[in-house]
């Protein structure tokens, strides 16, 4: 009843071999996804290698990025102290002057104007209040002056420095008065006395040099120099030469010393000769007013002089001379319009501006005029201008 019905040998071998072709698609299945792994597992560690490489050159990238960085901020702080050194180092004996003149009028402040009754910080700030107002008057003048000679305006820069000579001279009487034994000067009272006088005349050093350099930017021949300069041995051999070469140097705008002193040396032998030559001339006689006989000149004997040698003639050898070109001169506007003037005496303004081929206002300001004067009469007198020819007429 369960017997197994017997299989027919094809099908078992079909079977058989279907089996193992399962098994050799799965085995091939298994290396190929073994494969598939081994090759992601090798792009991604060639990816890793080479977004690795990106991030180490995009570092060194950013790095020399600082760097660079780093160096132009650098040279931006060393040309910016330089710079602010190059300012401050002009002003530096002035800041430090006006500091010291600063603490004598915070001293005078403290002790004299300030009230007793306040505490010491109270009186200490309104003794700095007082001497930066003080101080500041003075600096503002003068800053203004210098701001004035700047734009060359030389008046008001005159005028606002005498102002701060003034206002110095009054801070330098409040110094002295503080710190003097009555009217007697003391060391205190005299060195805070000239440290306010000489505020002005530091910046006006510093005012001057600022000009020059000004002047040095803008033309070097605005500068007024004041002659030559001798050397020290040429100065010591001749004093005087030596001052009046200079003062002829400065007359004539001279700033070569050698040309200063051949200049000046000519000069002086003119003057010398001309004086010889007014000694040398015979002097009226006063009753007859005739001029006196000249001395007789003395008889010399003629000295044969020993005959030279004879030379013979060189000739100079001279390098060709190339003729100059003639070429043909082109006639000015001028002459075009007493050209077509000539040709048309009676023709209108226009008419002559279109023969000359130039505009109205040449033709009036160029073309003749008559005997009244008017250079709107078309019927001038065909007659040359300044003494200048009258060239030859154009074609109409």
């Amino acid at each position: 009843m369960f017997r197994r019905t017997p299989e027919e040998p094809a099908i078992l071998a079909a079977r058989a071999a279907a089996q193992r072709e399962s098994a050799a698609a799965e085995v091939e299945r298994a290396r190929l996804m073994a494969q598939l792994d081994r090759e992601q597992q090798e792009a991604a560690a060639e990816h890793a290698r080479r977004q690795a490489i990106a991030d180490e050159q995009e570092r060194r990238r950013r790095d020399a990025a600082r760097r660079v960085e780093r160096a132009e901020r650098r040279e931006r702080q060393r040309k910016a102290r330089a710079e602010f050194a190059a300012k401050l180092r002009p002003v530096l004996p002035l800041l430090l002057i006006n500091g010291g003149a600063a603490y004598a009028q915070a001293a005078y402040a403290y002790s004299e104007i300030a009230p007793a009754a306040w505490n010491g910080p109270s009186r200490v700030a309104f003794a700095v209040a007082f001497s930066a107002a003080l101080e500041s008057i003075a600096v503002y003048v003068q800053w203004h002056a210098h701001d004035a000679l700047m734009l060359k305006a030389h008046a008001t820069a005159a005028s606002l420095r005498r102002a701060a000579w003034l206002i110095a001279a009054v801070v330098a009487a409040i110094n002295y008065a503080h710190f003097a034994d009555g009217i007697a000067p003391t060391s205190a009272a005299v060195a805070f006395a000239l440290l306010s006088l000489l505020s002005p005349w530091l910046w006006g050093l510093h005012t001057r040099r600022a000009q020059h350099v000004q002047l040095l930017a803008e033309d070097a021949n605005l500068i007024d120099d004041a002659g030559v300069e001798f050397s020290p041995k040429r100065r010591r051999m001749f004093p005087i030469r030596s001052l009046m070469a200079a003062r002829w140097s400065i007359e004539h705008n001279e700033r070569d010393p050698r040309k200063a002193w051949e200049g000046y040396n000519a000069e002086r032998a003119a003057r010398r000769a001309a004086r010889k030559d007014k000694t040398n001339r015979p002097t009226p006689d006063k009753a007859t007013g005739t001029p006196a006989p000249a001395a007789p000149p003395v008889r010399r004997e003629p000295v044969e002089p020993s005959r030279p040698a004879p030379v013979e003639p060189v000739t100079p050898v001279r390098e060709p001379v190339r003729p100059a070109r003639v070429t043909a001169r082109s006639l000015t506007a001028g002459e075009r319009v007493i050209a077509a003037h000539t040709a048309e005496p009676t023709a209108n303004h226009e008419r002559i501006a279109r023969l000359a081929e130039v505009s109205v206002s040449t033709v009036k300001r160029h073309r003749p005029r008559p005997a009244n004067g008017s250079a709107f009469t078309p019927d001038a007198a065909a007659t040359p201008v300044n003494g200048t020819p009258v060239p030859a007429p154009i074609a109409a």
